[in-house]
């Protein structure tokens, strides 16, 4: 948990950054972009993750790979260098990410099928979702047959259960209370 912490402080100070300087959608592509690269590319996770290597090259190392993005990123990322957090890059960028699609006003979300929806189908239950709680919605889709039918949404921590499962849950437990 404090790493999670931690995490969110970091993202949190790049996040003022980026409204103070009035650039909060071109910092959060470039960072989505550059915790991409990181989490693809093993030799970059292997330089950042070395004890034993200086501050400096792994500076240069990101400078040579980072060093024309926008602004606040290269500084934020030699900020995480100096302060041996940079091993946090993904839990930050995943902050981060979050509190941009709070600014933006997107929520999202996880549907689970027991069969994968069709793509008109995944655009019905995004609009419903959007109508129903006024933001704009990123539905990512899953497979479990334990669902046996309908969906189970997730937002945040609020969640939907129209499945199969969950009634038969439901009503069984109903008929526990009434014996």
């Amino acid at each position: 948990m404090r790493e999670e912490s931690i995490a969110r402080r970091y993202a949190s100070a790049l996040y003022a950054e980026a409204q103070r300087t009035g650039t909060t959608n071109e910092v959060a592509n470039a960072f989505a972009t550059v915790a991409r690269i990181v989490a693809e590319n093993a030799q970059i996770r292997t330089i950042l993750a070395q004890p034993v290597l200086t501050v400096e090259r792994k500076k240069a190392a990101l400078k040579s790979v980072f060093g024309t993005m926008t602004p606040p990123i290269p500084n934020f990322l030699n900020l995480l260098i100096d302060k041996h957090r940079i091993t946090l890059l993904p839990e930050i960028a995943s902050a981060f990410a979050q509190m941009v699609r709070g600014f933006r006003n997107i929520e999202l979300a996880t549907a689970t099928t027991a069969i994968p929806l069709t793509a008109s189908q995944a655009g019905a239950l995004q609009h419903s979702l959007e109508a129903r709680t006024g933001k704009t919605i990123e539905l990512k889709t899953e497979v479990d047959p334990a669902v046996l039918g309908g969906v189970f949404v997730r937002i945040g921590d609020t969640v939907f259960d129209g499945t199969v499962r969950g009634n038969l849950e439901r009503l069984r437990e109903q008929l526990m209370v009434r014996r």
